[in-house]
């Protein structure tokens, strides 16, 4: 802007009410644009803002209610929440599968309650070992997938895929994310209720 223009905004500030208002308004829309400029970062920078750190899907949904452990979807979540928490130090590596028996349909219970064999027992896998000894547990957050299932011929019998994710808790309060995994859930309905027969 000239010299002169500059001068006569000035001289109209102070003698003039309908061009101070004008003033005003330009004013205002400089310090919008100003404040909508740092909100957007700088720099063509597309990334998250330090103060608002992304939050993944999965932590959104920890705080949602807990699904209903009378539905599909719901028993398939608590199931398998229950089957991949861990206590190393203190259980076997097949004893997850018990603790959730509540939950289990005939055919995993048939699983549950037959002997096996030396060929089919699990071997410790040396991270189970190794948690075992730092006296580590893992705790599971399950989450039904927001994907419909597609229809069955069976009304008694629904597929579902349930994300899982993984943390190894130390006993000095360290917390170490292990990869996510998805599962495809098989629940029936066995006497008008609603179990998990399987998973892969």
């Amino acid at each position: 802007m000239p010299f002169a223009a500059r001068e006569s905004v000035g001289a109209v500030t102070v003698r003039r009410t309908g061009q101070r208002t004008k003033l005003v308004v330009m004013l205002v829309v400089s310090v919008a644009m100003l404040v909508s400029a740092c909100g957007s970062g700088s720099g063509g920078d597309s990334g998250p803002s330090k103060l608002n750190p992304p939050t993944s899907t999965t932590r959104l949904l920890e705080s949602v209610p807990a699904p209903d452990p009378t539905t599909p979807d719901g028993v398939a979540v608590a199931a398998l929440r229950e089957i991949f928490t861990w206590y190393p130090a203190t259980e076997a590596q097949s004893s997850p599968l018990g603790r959730a028996r509540k939950w289990l349909g005939p055919t995993l219970i048939r699983t549950l309650d037959t002997p096996p064999t030396s060929a089919e027992t699990p071997k410790a896998t040396l991270q189970w070992a190794d948690w075992g000894k730092a006296g580590a547990h893992i705790e599971a957050f399950a989450f039904a997938s927001g994907e419909s299932a597609p229809p069955g011929a069976d009304p008694n019998r629904q597929q579902y895929k349930i994300g899982i994710e993984q943390t190894v808790v130390y006993p000095d309060g360290r917390r170490t994310p292990l990869a996510p995994s998805t599962v495809v859930a098989t629940v029936v309905r066995t006497n008008g209720t609603w179990l998990l027969d399987g998973f892969r």
